[in-house]
């Protein structure tokens, strides 16, 4: 029984992902999700509370799920690269899901997922003191890092003046994280 419920989640998430890229979110319903799946209206309360609820399932299953097991083992660089397949896989419902907006919206809710990450990734290895030097707050360090990727990756995946792959945003984000402008100028 265990498992025809857990098929039934994931066929309600695939049928929401499927309908997100076509119609985008804020169209979308609950009955479009539920006939999409072949259930009735009450099966998608007996998982989700609602749609953004869906969105964060798919966003934790889908994504994060490896990436933290890779992160546990010590690949942080291979787990952020997975971030970035990942959404490349599924570009178009990223794009569409960014198109949630307000309180629990997508953004939001990447954001805290990130933040979770780097506060796991941060926990588990010592940071270089030396290198925070002026830093007086960690945490808002931590902050404006995730802001940074977050953003990154929103304007990656929804800008339509830029065409990189997963590869290609991944060496940017690289680049980025370990050359600062101001060192990057010459005087």
């Amino acid at each position: 029984m265990e498992r025809k419920s857990e098929l039934t989640k994931a066929l309600l998430g695939e049928k929401f992902k499927e309908l997100v890229a076509k119609k985008g979110f804020e169209k979308l319903t609950i009955k479009m999700i539920t006939d999409a799946a072949g259930v009735i209206r009450p099966t998608f309360y007996n998982y989700f509370q609602d749609k953004y609820e869906v969105m964060e399932w798919l966003l934790e299953t889908e994504v994060f799920q490896h990436i933290r097991e890779m992160t546990e083992d010590g690949m942080e660089r291979e787990a952020i690269y997975l971030l970035f397949r990942k959404m490349e896989k599924d570009r178009i419902y990223y794009q569409k899901a960014f198109e949630a907006t307000g309180q629990n919206g997508f953004e939001e809710i990447l954001e805290k997922k990130i933040r979770q990450l780097i506060e796991e990734m941060v926990g588990r290895h010592k940071i270089k003191l030396e290198k925070l030097q002026g830093i007086k707050d960690k945490k808002i360090f931590l902050e404006f890092h995730t802001i940074t990727v977050v953003t990154g990756l929103k304007y990656w995946l929804t800008s339509r003046d830029i065409h990189l792959s997963a590869d290609e945003a991944m060496e940017y984000y690289l680049f980025l994280m370990s050359h600062p402008i101001l060192e990057l100028l010459e005087k």
